[in-house]
């Protein structure tokens, strides 16, 4: 009977572990919410020490994800000297944030195994599950696919802004503005329709279509990637921006 009791004290524990599990964000910084270029070692570089620009629709998408996520990780590869100039960037757009975690130049850690095992320590931390969000400038694509393959239920999604658009693996989700995200991550029943409005609201009305896609990005010039969208009861909205998009890219 003791060892029942125990077994059935255990089982309830380990319920209540999954019930209580929530989301925890993990984003990448340069070419992800700021605009950066750091495929560039000289402009990366300037554009790192002196630029502060965000996607547009990266508030209202950070604030989206916030409302339903119980952490929210900046990992970057960047060194620790910017660290008060990101954070000036991050409040000026009042992104929030749990932690921001920077690469020590010193250690000689290459940039995958350097953000494998940052993500590896912050999952050791909670027991929630995890969005993942990045570019494919570095090794985004691959570290995620890491984690993807090692801990399969905990990865809920893995997005990867294609700056290069170069070939990434299977398992990461490619998304060309953050409309992208926020109506994937209503789709999956996480993120409010409230705030899929809100992105697509900043995309339409915005003239700064060079903060959707940089001049250094990848351009679609076709809706091909989108036209999964236009099946959604925001089918319209979808429409609406990536005409608006691809209009650009065709011209710019």
């Amino acid at each position: 009977m003791v060892t029942l009791k125990k077994l059935f004290l255990f089982s309830t524990l380990i319920l209540s572990f999954n019930l209580w599990a929530g989301v925890t964000i993990i984003s990448d910084l340069d070419d992800t919410i700021k605009i950066t270029n750091s495929g560039d070692e000289i402009d990366g570089a300037l554009n790192a020490a002196f630029r502060s620009d965000v996607f547009v629709g990266m508030t209202e998408l950070w604030t989206g994800l916030e409302s339903y996520s119980n952490e929210q990780h900046i990992l970057s590869a960047s060194p620790g000297v910017l660290r008060l100039k990101i954070q000036t960037t991050l409040k000026k757009h009042q992104i929030d944030y749990t932690s921001i975690i920077l690469k020590n130049p010193l250690k000689k850690e290459d940039k995958l195994t350097y953000k494998v095992r940052m993500i590896e320590e912050i999952m050791k931390t909670n027991n929630d599950d995890f969005v993942l969000i990045g570019d494919d400038v570095g090794q985004d694509p691959e570290v995620y696919d890491v984690i993807k393959q090692k801990y399969p239920q905990r990865v809920l999604a893995s997005y990867i802004r294609p700056i290069k658009n170069r070939e990434i693996p299977n398992s990461v989700q490619i998304y060309f503005t953050n409309f992208d995200i926020a109506l994937n991550e209503y789709l999956a029943g996480r993120m409010s329709a409230s705030w899929v409005e809100t992105v697509a609201s900043r995309l339409i009305k915005t003239q700064k279509l060079n903060f959707i896609v940089p001049e250094f990005a990848h351009c679609p010039q076709t809706d091909a990637s989108f036209k999964q969208q236009y099946k959604t009861e925001y089918g319209e909205l979808a429409q609406a921006i990536a005409k608006k998009l691809v209009s650009y890219c065709l011209t710019r």
